[in-house]
């Protein structure tokens, strides 16, 4: 019998501290990393406020995603949920990977997906309302199966999650293999980080934690330097965090009635953009464990 090939990484996204970025890396970063590495990726939109669904696809077509049954809450419970405060009973397995995500772009010699979208729900806020944990570990349970059988048909499977402690917080936790954490020049981000770690100390059912990646985002010409130069001095942080910065720049602000990937815009001063996503991939490499 032919050795299966291993399990596909899967890296959160996810900083206790909003406004970091997430939504901005999930979505364009990986996307360059497909052309970069020639990797298959998954996102998976975990936040209830469905940043990422909202910018990579249209209001109709995310209708119609939604009408079908076809987002991260049917992978959750099956259709129809009886109340915002009621867990299915019986759940049974979750769907297949193929049947609920979207491909939303395709390798033309091959036909299969280069990266495809599971998109978000807003009723996933059922989550943070439902205190009864026994109930919800069937829920768990679903989702981890999922992630599990969605790493053997992508090379990986990145998940945006939302800024706090809950229950997909800890869905997110219990999934991957590694964590994408955000952090913006500035203390209040780097606390967001510190937090997230004090609440991963604190997980007692994850007994593998996530290997932590950390990406400085928004960097400007003038940014302060001391809270970036404090961060790379950490002992502890300073050598998980990616040596290239994502800078600041005003082609991947969401703009109204505009979805889709930025770095497929024809428009001034994308390759310089495109130049530095590379870096950061290539800075990726090692850590995902792609390094030969």
């Amino acid at each position: 019998m032919a050795n299966q090939l291993p399990a596909a990484p899967v890296i959160s996204i996810l900083n206790m501290k909003g406004g970091v970025g997430k939504t901005t890396i999930s979505a364009h970063l990986f996307r360059h990393l497909v052309d970069r590495l020639n990797k298959s990726v998954l996102l998976i939109d975990f936040d209830p406020q469905f940043n990422l669904t909202q910018t990579l696809m249209s209001r109709a077509a995310f209708e119609k995603t939604k009408i079908a049954n076809k987002t991260i809450f049917s992978v959750m419970e099956p259709a129809p949920e009886p109340s915002l405060f009621k867990i299915t009973s019986g759940l049974g397995p979750p769907p297949s990977v193929e049947s609920v995500v979207e491909p939303l772009r395709v390798w033309s010699h091959t036909k299969k997906p280069a990266i495809s979208l599971l998109a978000g729900d807003f009723r996933m806020t059922k989550y943070t309302m439902v205190d009864d944990q026994k109930a919800l570990q069937p829920v768990r349970n679903r989702f981890l199966e999922f992630v599990n059988n969605a790493r053997q048909q992508y090379d990986l499977v990145c998940i945006d999650c939302n800024p706090s402690s809950s229950f997909m917080t800890v869905c997110a936790l219990l999934a991957s293999t590694h964590l994408l954490v955000p952090v913006r020049p500035d203390r209040y981000s780097i606390l967001g980080l510190e937090l997230l770690n004090e609440f991963i100390d604190h997980v007692p059912i994850l007994t593998n934690k996530p290997k932590q990646i950390v990406l400085i985002n928004g960097t400007a010409a003038k940014h302060d330097m001391n809270v970036e130069n404090t961060l790379r001095a950490d002992p502890k942080l300073g050598p998980i965090t990616l040596p290239t910065t994502l800078k600041f720049s005003g082609l991947l602000s969401a703009k109204e009635g505009q979805t889709g990937f930025a770095t497929e815009r024809k428009v001034a001063h994308m390759n310089a953009l495109k130049q530095r996503f590379s870096r950061i991939v290539d800075d990726l490499k090692a850590p995902l464990g792609w390094q030969p």
